[in-house]
């Protein structure tokens, strides 16, 4: 199982790759992401089974990475989780607009 998680947050970052290695899914594969771009790029060539993705960063938020995702693999529709320190009711609307369904 491949699993990506992109956020601009080194700290974010590691602390979702430790708690899915606590899980210890087997035969799980978790490749970790600062920029929209490499996440993209690894999910075009290498496909993935889950997404975490922040909503708030730089360069490509994750309202524009979840719209390219879908286009590359619709499947990750239902495999998509939207992370973020904001409780701003609007970017979940956002997000849902985009696909996301899974905050």
């Amino acid at each position: 199982m491949k699993i990506v998680i992109l956020d601009d947050s080194l700290t974010i970052r590691m602390i979702l790759e430790s708690f899915l290695e606590d899980l210890d899914v087997d035969d799980s594969e978790i490749y970790s992401y600062e920029n929209g771009n490499e996440a993209l790029e690894f999910i075009e060539q290498n496909g993935a089974d889950i997404v975490f993705s922040d909503i708030n960063m730089p360069k490509m938020d994750g309202y524009e990475f979840a719209s390219e995702v879908f286009k590359i693999q619709p499947s990750l529709k239902k495999a998509f989780f939207a992370i973020s320190g904001d409780e701003n009711r609007e970017s979940f609307m956002k997000m849902k607009d985009n696909g996301v369904y899974r905050f």
